[in-house]
């Protein structure tokens, strides 16, 4: 019997008449470059989840809470848990089930490697050209939204550097240029072991920041009011904080090579609901307290609140959070344009 999460070629070669054989034939290219990466653990996996859901755009979380009320919180809660859904959901298709005639059992293996495979199966018995035309606009939206998420750090990177360096009064362009510098390794990446590590230390940047904002507004719980927390909400504004609250858990592009390179896979629902647990609960006590303490006055991002002797330190780690931050989904746009030219 095949064992749960063989790869494709071993499936080929041991059950060559199988009808998974001939949809999956084309990912054999894929599963060796899979296979030559190093495996990751599922802590280091973690880290990598971690900093796609905990990422800078949690400081605009107060300001949507505002926005949103009451209900802002319960919208914390639900995507936390949607999200953590529809991730367990997109992975399991990657993989099929497998009858065994001889010991009665079903097992799972793992015949997808991407998103573009599972358009592939999708569309497969339709426009004959259609799973191909599928799976390249499939591939080129993630590379957009990879990229573009990229830019958006290096731009938050110019801007944290230009205020850490205000009193040099270096041109923005300078700050650019110095900020692309420091991202350059990043060209060096094979492997998700030196991303997961950076990961890690970007995930202990944001807890520093989180743990900075936190005991700053508990300093203040004499001031905290809960009438900044209103049920009646703008419909216009409330729909804006949604969306931020929900774009702030999105971590489903990574996730395909994140468990194809994991050394347990059966740990992959672990942890994965561990992460967005631990996010909901640091996200939620985050917000909250922020709005309890500045109300009204809470600004779009929450640094802006700090006062002038703390906003200096914030902005260091930021800064540090943003650099730490460009290396996943860069390597992410590498691998899947990677794949594209090998096929």
């Amino acid at each position: 019997m095949v064992s749960p999460y063989n790869p494709i070629t071993s499936l080929q070669e041991e059950h060559p008449t199988t009808s998974l054989a001939s949809p999956v034939q084309s990912l054999s290219t894929d599963s060796t470059t899979l296979s030559s990466h190093p495996t990751i653990t599922a802590w280091e996996a973690s880290w990598n989840v971690t900093n796609a859901i905990q990422g800078i755009f949690v400081l605009g979380l107060p300001f949507a809470l505002v926005q949103s009320g009451y209900m802002g919180l319960v919208i914390l809660v639900l995507s936390a848990w949607v999200c953590n859904h529809t991730g367990r959901i997109l992975v399991d298709c990657l993989y099929e089930e497998e009858h065994s005639k001889e010991s009665d059992t079903v097992s799972k293996v793992r015949v997808r490697h991407s998103y573009q495979d599972i358009m592939d199966a999708c569309c497969k018995g339709l426009w004959p050209y259609w799973s191909v035309v599928g799976g390249w606009l499939i591939n080129v939206a993630q590379v957009i939204e990879l990229l573009m998420t990229c830019t958006l750090y290096l731009l938050v990177s110019t801007t944290l550097l230009c205020d850490s360096l205000s009193a040099v009064a270096l041109p923005r362009s300078a700050c650019s240029l110095v900020s692309l510098m420091f991202l350059l390794p990043c060209l060096l990446l094979t492997d998700l072991r030196p991303v997961s590590m950076l990961s890690l230390l970007c995930s202990l940047a944001h807890i520093l920041i989180s743990l900075l904002v936190i005991l700053y507004c508990l300093s203040c719980a004499s001031n905290w009011s809960w009438a900044s927390l209103s049920v009646s909400v703008d419909p216009e504004d409330f729909i804006v904080s949604v969306g931020v609250i929900i774009f702030s858990y999105t971590s489903q592009i990574f996730l395909p090579p994140l468990e194809g390179s994991m050394e347990d896979k059966e740990q992959f629902d672990t942890m994965l609901g561990w992460t967005h647990g631990v996010a909901c609960i640091m996200k939620t006590t985050f917000s909250l307290l922020a709005v309890l303490t500045w109300g009204p006055k809470t600004s779009e991002v929450i640094t802006d609140n700090l006062p002038p002797s703390l906003r200096p330190i914030v902005n260091l780690c930021l800064l540090a959070k943003a650099l730490l931050s460009y290396p996943l989904p860069f390597y992410s746009a590498a691998e899947i344009l990677q794949t594209c030219l090998l096929r």
